[in-house]
């Protein structure tokens, strides 16, 4: 009996040796099967935001209902605007960037410059919201109201832009492109959170920074998905919108309104807003090369605010 166990072991043993030598190289991985993951989003992209020149000015009125309370405390100076027209110039900004030179890139030298001008004139910052707020039910706004966006979410507006508006008091508007939330250059989770902390709004400009006018099909992701995705990796509301290039029609501001935002942005020259224009709200591009005097013209008052006001 003995003999016959030695004789099959024996028989055995050289096979499982040789089994568990094989290389790895020949091991075989486990089939993942259906994982349902969902499609990749579309690569970034950095197109600019110009406008059309034939870009019409919506009268898509929100109701009251639609805009949330505005929790900043007002300073001193500040009082009740609105309803109805409100004075704020809105200025449009893309890269901070010492480096780039195009015309969408205001040099961070010349941006100092410009805040400091903003400073000396008196105005303060406000969001989007606030103004929304302020035209369509009445909200407490400084005298010299201002509200400074800057699209496509470069990471140089974080680098740059954020800490020289800071030493003024200032804060912006940062609309972000959603699929470069975690693009090479671009801002993402932990800049924007720091920014929202201090102030800022963060709005959506669209998923993959599109001509939404071109193509109705693509409105529902790059309107609604955007902000879905901005709100999900920030955690921080979205309740703005800025439209790629400007471009506008009424299909999409019916559906900017239906998709949850309370207000949106497009391009043009004026200063006054109304319940019409609410989302359409007209912003002024501050052009790369623009001298002060150039700068002071974009603006409703260019000197210091008279003592008694």
């Amino acid at each position: 009996m003995q003999k016959t166990i030695l004789l099959i072991l024996l028989f055995i043993l050289p096979f499982t040796l040789f089994s568990c030598n094989l290389p790895i190289s020949e091991a075989k991985a486990p089939d993942p099967g259906n994982t349902d993951e969902p499609p990749t989003p579309p690569p970034a992209t950095d197109a600019p935001t110009e406008t059309p020149t034939d870009t019409p000015t919506p009268t898509i009125t929100p109701t009251a209902t639609t805009i949330p309370t505005i929790t900043t405390v007002p300073t001193p100076t500040w009082a009740i605007v609105g309803p109805g027209e409100v004075i704020a110039p809105i200025l449009m900004y893309h890269d901070i960037d010492p480096e780039k030179v195009s015309r969408y890139n205001t040099p961070p030298e010349v941006f100092i410059q410009q805040m400091q001008a903003l400073a000396d004139w008196g105005y303060q910052t406000i969001t989007a919201e606030q103004l929304t707020q302020a035209i369509t039910e009445g909200a407490p706004l400084p005298e010299r109201p201002v509200i400074l966006t800057f699209d496509d979410g470069h990471y140089k507006v974080y680098e740059y832009a954020y800490p020289i508006m800071k030493e003024h008091g200032f804060f912006g508007v940062a609309y972000i492109v959603a699929n470069r939330l975690q693009a090479h250059g671009f801002m993402g989770e932990p800049q924007l959170t720091e920014m929202a902390a201090a102030g800022w709004e963060i709005g959506s400009h669209s998923y993959t920074h599109a001509d939404l006018t071109i193509d109705h099909n693509q409105a529902f992701n790059e309107i609604y998905y955007s902000r879905e995705d901005i709100e999900t990796d920030i955690n921080q509301p979205v309740t703005s919108f800025a439209y790629p290039f400007g471009a506008f029609d009424r299909y999409l501001g019916d559906r900017t309104l239906k998709w949850g935002y309370t207000n949106a942005m497009g391009l043009g020259g004026h200063w006054t807003h109304t319940p019409g224009s609410v989302y359409y709200l007209q912003r002024i591009e501050v052009r790369s090369g623009i001298t002060m005097e150039e700068f002071a013209a974009l603006l409703p008052w260019s000197t210091p605010p008279e003592p008694n006001n």
